[in-house]
């Protein structure tokens, strides 16, 4: 009977280490996460042409377009000091080549049309001259010294009434070149007007 009894506790045991070791789960090897990939950067900007300028801010001439400025000017610097008529007639017209090509580089850039205008002015051509000074009022009408040249070229012309008008607006824009009102010739016509000083006033402008 003991004997009997044992071997049904043995059976028992080993049927219970059965279900115990069937009941385990086996392990099964971690996955490593794979977190995604991040996005890769953007691709730089191409690079310009060969050749190409970077555009100049709005308003701002070129450093081309001041060269030739400045070579202009020079020129009717020379022109203005000319002991012969051949040397201002050549410097006259360098000047104003120097100054077209501004504009062509640059037609939005009104002190180029202003400046043309002038040595319009010294040629005596003066409907030329007052086709550029209108350009160069139509594109920067606050400038004070671009009117002063309008009001210069209306006295040459005889448009007196023109040339106050511009006058007026040269002060109110803040013109304050005393000794041109006193003495530059190319307002000579506007002076003796009676009008001429009745404009200084205005503005708070006394000259002897």
């Amino acid at each position: 009977m003991k004997k009997r009894f044992l071997i049904v506790f043995m059976i028992l045991c080993v049927f219970s280490i059965g279900i115990i070791g069937c009941q385990q789960k086996p392990e099964t090897p971690a996955v490593a996460k794979q977190e995604a990939a991040p996005p890769p950067p953007p691709a730089p900007p191409p690079p310009p042409p060969t050749g190409t300028q970077q555009t100049p801010s709005a308003g701002e001439p070129s450093l081309e377009v001041k060269s030739h400025i400045k070579q202009g000017l020079s020129y009717v610097s020379v022109a203005k000091n000319a002991n012969s008529p051949a040397i201002f007639n050549e410097n006259i017209e360098n000047a104003i080549n120097e100054f077209s090509n501004a504009i062509k580089k640059d037609p939005s850039y009104a002190e180029a049309y202003s400046n043309r205008g002038v040595a319009y002015m010294m040629q005596k051509k003066y409907n030329k001259a007052l086709d550029d000074l209108k350009k160069a009022k139509e594109l920067k009408p606050d400038s004070a010294n671009i009117r002063y040249n309008l009001a210069s070229c209306y006295s040459l012309m005889g448009s007196v009434d023109y040339g106050l008008d511009e006058l007026d607006a040269a002060l109110a824009r803040g013109f304050s070149s005393y000794d041109s009102l006193r003495k530059d010739p190319d307002i000579e016509n506007l002076r003796k007007h009676k009008e001429f000083r009745t404009i200084l006033e205005k503005h708070k402008v006394f000259i002897k």
